[in-house]
């Protein structure tokens, strides 16, 4: 009898030999390349990551067609190949930047700011004492968001898939925890109480809702295109009561910085329930389209088009109650 063994070990599963050898030389290639990268100087860094982009755009046929889909529906008109170029482009740049965090020399604060209007909303949020859900999208430096919130002085802890190979997980963790950014991994036992824990302590919950995802999800138009938008985060604030608000990076009047905006999403007309939670995700949804459409070039989202609304697997309803089971 032939039995089947499962491929994902965040699931459980194991590698077979095949896929153990790959992502073994996958691994050896990033740690060598990481090994280079904290060698060269940053200006070196930043023209290979462009290059890299460059060159990802001229061999990756499939992806250049998924990007100038994805942007001509969220446009609404044909896109020009130059436009097209500018997303690989521009995914370098977020590569480059993420990468320079690896130098504990490095300040968030030194590619992107905070207005006082963006401080004041977190900070009065946070100030109700209900915690707050701050919902972002992979647009730009997020990595750097999350850096900059805690070097603000905000105490802040996101919401992250593991990665499918643990070691990667690994050197997630030397990018984030030495800038005090901490990660709750929602395939991990006891997720949804560490997630309660951390409002009920009167701390900012960061997810990203973007990007379709293997959990529980709702239909919500994003950039042109209905698209399976986690429920989560608006589920945690009804269920809580947490205030609940969005930030991404923006361009800001400030040579070579990008700008964080922050604003609130009014939630206090609705109330936890299927209904509620769909409403608050439409709403957060309509926001991040917002801000995507405004710089569409550095979205990651235009790499990985949204699946079916009705397709995919779902994860099990998070508990959010105080005592979460």
């Amino acid at each position: 009898m032939s039995v089947s063994v499962a491929a994902d070990v965040r699931e459980g599963g194991t590698w077979t030999p095949r896929q153990r050898l790959k992502n073994d030389a996958l691994y050896a290639v990033v740690r060598a390349a990481l090994s280079i990268v904290r060698r060269a100087p940053r200006a070196v860094v930043a023209l290979l990551c462009r290059a890299l982009g460059l060159l990802a755009w001229a061999l990756l046929a499939r992806e250049r067609g998924l990007v100038r889909a994805r942007l001509a529906a969220g446009l609404g008109q044909p896109v020009p190949a130059r436009r097209v170029r500018a997303v690989f482009l521009a995914a370098g740049d977020v590569l480059a930047d993420t990468l320079a965090l690896l130098d504990p020399r490095e300040r968030a604060g030194r590619t992107m700011t905070m207005d006082a209007a963006s401080h004041a909303v977190i900070r009065d949020a946070l100030t109700e004492g209900r915690g707050v859900v701050y919902v972002a999208a992979h647009l730009g430096p997020w990595e750097r968001m999350a850096a900059l919130l805690v070097e603000e002085g905000f105490p802040v802890v996101t919401v992250a898939r593991e990665s499918y190979d643990p070691r990667l997980t690994a050197l997630y963790e030397r990018l984030r925890a030495p800038r005090g950014v901490r990660s709750i991994y929602r395939g991990r036992p006891g997720a949804a109480t560490s997630i309660v824990r951390e409002l009920r302590a009167g701390r900012a919950v960061g997810f990203l809702i973007d990007l379709p995802s293997r959990v529980r999800s709702v239909r919500a138009p994003l950039f042109g295109v209905e698209s399976r938008i986690p429920v989560g985060a608006a589920r945690i604030a009804l269920a809580r009561g947490a205030a609940i608000v969005v930030g991404t990076p923006v361009p800001s009047d400030i040579r070579g910085k990008l700008g964080l905006l922050v604003e609130r999403v009014s939630s206090s007309d609705l109330a936890p329930g299927p209904a509620g939670e769909a409403e608050l995700t439409a709403r957060l949804a309509q926001a991040l389209e917002a801000r995507i459409a405004a710089r569409p070039e550095a979205w990651l989202g235009l790499f990985a088009p949204p699946r079916p609304p009705d397709a995919g697997p779902t994860a099990p309803q998070l508990r959010c109650h105080d005592d979460p089971r």
